[in-house]
């Protein structure tokens, strides 16, 4: 059996959310400024993704709201938003962006990052097989599979710091950390943060405050 796309949630889960969807802007600090104005300068970038993010879910046709460009940038800015334990994050290392069951998707993340960064480091986006080495990947997207085999991915990458998405129903009531879904014309997503903690990933507040569901105490979360 195939996972449909996520399917309407109720009045109580639903918030205004948009796609962390224009890229945040890269912050270039220099030795010469303040600890004070670097945060200050670094806040004010958060803060222009997530209007552009806003601003993206808002225009989006309904027709349009689940295709994968828009899934792409939401996939980009999740990452933007995340923090990763140091030691899986090596000086130098690329930043590992991985695809499990969706060749469109991982095409229109692979037009996403072109010529980006993430935290100077360069994107590597690519497909991956549910037998591969899923836990060596820093984010991993699943779609377009059945229940059993999205069970056996979560599985799979057990409590390795790996960011789970998927567009898939259920998929953070299942184990996985960002659930996608398209309703009346805007893209909202639902978080697992128990199983982002496990993981030792930290999803920023500023992520949280636009979920229209959160799994997990968000006290937790990072500022």
């Amino acid at each position: 059996m195939t996972i449909a796309p996520a399917r309407r949630r109720s009045g109580s889960q639903r918030a205004r959310a948009g796609p962390l969807g224009a890229a945040a802007p890269r912050v270039m600090a220099s030795p010469s400024r303040s600890s004070a104005a670097r945060r200050q300068r670094y806040g004010c970038c958060r803060g222009v993704a997530i209007a552009s993010f806003l601003l993206l879910c808002s225009i989006a046709r309904a027709q349009d709201v689940m295709e994968s460009p828009l899934k792409a940038a939401f996939i980009y800015n999740f990452a933007k938003f995340t923090e990763w334990p140091p030691d899986v994050m090596p000086a130098g290392a690329p930043f590992t962006a991985c695809v499990l069951g969706d060749v469109s998707l991982r095409e229109a993340l692979e037009r996403v990052v072109k010529g980006r960064q993430f935290s100077g480091r360069a994107i590597l986006v690519s497909d991956v097989q549910l037998e591969g080495k899923l836990r060596s990947c820093h984010l991993l997207y699943i779609s377009g599979t059945t229940a059993a085999r999205v069970t056996s991915a979560i599985a799979a990458v057990g409590n390795a710091p790996v960011l789970t998405i998927s567009d898939l129903d259920n998929f953070t009531q299942i184990g996985g950390m960002v659930q996608l879904f398209g309703e009346n014309g805007q893209m909202h997503f639902n978080l697992n943060l128990a199983a982002a903690r496990q993981a030792r990933l930290m999803l920023s507040s500023k992520l949280i405050v636009l979920a229209a569901h959160v799994r997990g105490n968000p006290k937790s979360s990072s500022p």
